[in-house]
């Protein structure tokens, strides 16, 4: 396996993992719901505040700007989103931590006491942990978001150019080589039609 962070292509391995991280952390399954469903880059995901969470169920929809790019993000939330947001804000009721505006908090005894969001590292090693509890065999990183997004929504037969808008890519050839898409892939597929 490459050192490169990839994306879930198969929904029953998907499905694994998701019902392995739900017992394990709740707040990271929500941050990947969210994530997933809306493909985000964690930056995005992690900033959210319990009053965007609830502006966003309440309008059924996604309204921020890009961290990364600065542009405009704005798209409806499906059902499963809908669903770990709602999930999401109930969790956050029962944690309460005070003074912390951010909807994805910790729940260890340092995390409580500070006024910041869940960290990214901690997310990645919660990743990881699902994925080594069910010998899952992937290079999972909080990047596996908006490429399992990606690849899935590829995979389903909607356009390269749908992907790439938002996955805010400039260009075809990087959201290829974001997809794993090889020459290899390629060459195979020209086997296989063998019209």
């Amino acid at each position: 396996m490459s050192n490169l962070i990839e994306g879930f292509k198969n929904e029953f391995i998907l499905q694994i993992f998701e019902n392995r991280l739900y017992e394990i952390n709740r707040t990271c399954f929500f941050i990947w719901k969210v994530g997933v469903n809306l493909a985000l880059r964690v930056s995005d995901v992690l900033k959210i505040t319990v009053t965007q969470a609830e502006y966003f169920v309440l309008h059924g929809e996604y309204i921020s700007k890009d961290k990364k790019t600065g542009k405009a993000n704005r798209v409806k939330l499906n059902k499963n989103t809908m669903k770990a947001f709602k999930e999401a804000l109930e969790l956050r009721k029962v944690i309460n931590v005070t003074d912390n505006p951010y909807l994805f908090v910790g729940i260890g005894n340092r995390a409580k006491s500070n006024k910041f969001f869940i960290t990214r590292q901690a997310v990645d090693k919660y990743f990881k942990l699902a994925v080594s509890d069910e010998n899952i065999k992937i290079n999972i990183g909080t990047h596996t978001m908006r490429k399992t997004w990606g690849n899935l929504a590829y995979l389903k037969g909607y356009k390269i150019e749908l992907i790439m808008k938002r996955l805010n890519h400039s260009n075809q050839a990087t959201t290829l080589l974001y997809l794993g898409i090889s020459d290899e892939d390629m060459n195979n597929a020209v086997a296989e039609l063998n019209i």
